[in-house]
C-alpha cells in the first residue's frame, strides 16, 4: 500500500492534479461520510438555487471547467445575494449541475457553498464565484433532499438566526446551562 501511495502521490506532483480538487477529501479523508451539521458548519452560505445559466470552458491544453449561473430560492445559512456563480473545475473532483450531457438548466439543488480556496490559478472569470464545500459530501438534487434532512435544515438555520440575530435564549431551557 505504501508503495502505490508514494507512487500515487509522485504522479500528481508531476502531472499537476490539484488535492483540493481531485477526488473526494473531507478535511483530508478521503471519501468521507458527513453529516449535514457537519458541513453546514463549514459553508458559508447553505442554499436552495434554480441552476439559470452556464459558461464551459473546454480545453485539451489547460483546465477544463463550468462556472454555474445560480438563483437563490432559500438561504439556511448566510445571506446570500439572490444570484451567486458556483465554479467547477472539470476533474475528478468536480461537483456538476448537469443532467446527461447537458446542463441541469431549471434544476434546484441544496448547495453547501463556501469561498474558492486559492484564487491564484483560477481563471478571471471565476474570481468572485463560490464552489461546493465537499463533491461527494451534502450537497445534491433538491429532489434527493429527503423530508428528514429538510427538517434538520430548519432546524440547523433557525440556530444560526438565534446565535446570529438574538444572542440573548428566550428558551428558559438555555438560560440553565
Amino acid at each position: 500500500m505504501f508503495r502505490f501511495t508514494s507512487v500515487f502521490l509522485v504522479f500528481a506532483t508531476l502531472t499537476g492534479i490539484r488535492s483540493a480538487h481531485a477526488l473526494c477529501s473531507y478535511k483530508g479523508k478521503m471519501y468521507a461520510k458527513t453529516m449535514l451539521s457537519e458541513e453546514f458548519h463549514d459553508a458559508r452560505w447553505v442554499v436552495r438555487v434554480r441552476l439559470i445559466a452556464a459558461d464551459d470552458h473546454w480545453s485539451d491544453e489547460d483546465d477544463s471547467w463550468t462556472l454555474y449561473h445560480l438563483q437563490v430560492l432559500a438561504a439556511y445559512k448566510g445571506k446570500p445575494p439572490l444570484r451567486v456563480d458556483m465554479f467547477t473545475y472539470r476533474d475528478s473532483g468536480g461537483f456538476y449541475l448537469d443532467k446527461g450531457m447537458g446542463h441541469d438548466l431549471g434544476g434546484d439543488y441544496l448547495l453547501f457553498l463556501r469561498p474558492y480556496g486559492s484564487t491564484d490559478q483560477m481563471p478571471a472569470q471565476a474570481r468572485h464565484a463560490m464552489e461546493v464545500n465537499y463533491s461527494c459530501g451534502q450537497s445534491q438534487e433538491w429532489s434527493k433532499v429527503t423530508p428528514a434532512q429538510q427538517q434538520r435544515l430548519e432546524v440547523l438555520a433557525a440556530g444560526e438566526r438565534v446565535e446570529y440575530h438574538d444572542p440573548l435564549p428566550t428558551d428558559e431551557r438555555l438560560l440553565d446551562r
